[in-house]
């Protein structure tokens, strides 16, 4: 595999932005010096924005999975809590109820294409 060469145009930029630094750097000091300055404080709010908007969100997406995760945890430490009944067979022709299944109020189904069949050809 060979790795593709850079566009001339983006080269041409490149060169033309490093050209206009160097310059700068010799004719105008001052200018550049406040030009990096200008830059890393548009770089330091860009991070704090960063930071403060889209952080705060996934930690709340965060703190909700553990939430759930603890529930759940709590949930399963019940059942194995509860002890199990003892069934005594004193009486011979009683009929036994079958427990009830429980329904699992956390987890939801979600309807999907039930009646359209795969093309297992395409796999």
């Amino acid at each position: 595999m060979f790795r593709r060469t850079m566009h001339p145009l983006i080269g041409i930029v490149l060169f033309l932005g490093a050209f206009g630094l160097v310059y700068t750097l010799f004719a105008q000091p001052l200018l550049f010096l406040r030009r990096i300055i200008f830059i890393g404080l548009a770089v330091a709010i860009v991070y704090a924005i960063y930071q403060w908007g889209y952080r705060r969100r996934i930690n709340k997406e965060r703190a909700a999975y553990l939430k759930a995760v603890n529930q759940s945890k709590k949930m399963q430490a019940i059942r194995e809590r509860k002890p199990q009944a003892k069934v005594s067979h004193s009486k011979k022709g009683t009929h036994h109820r079958l427990p009830k299944k429980r329904t699992t109020s956390h987890l939801t189904v979600i309807e999907g294409k039930k009646g359209k069949k795969k093309n297992r050809a395409l796999f």
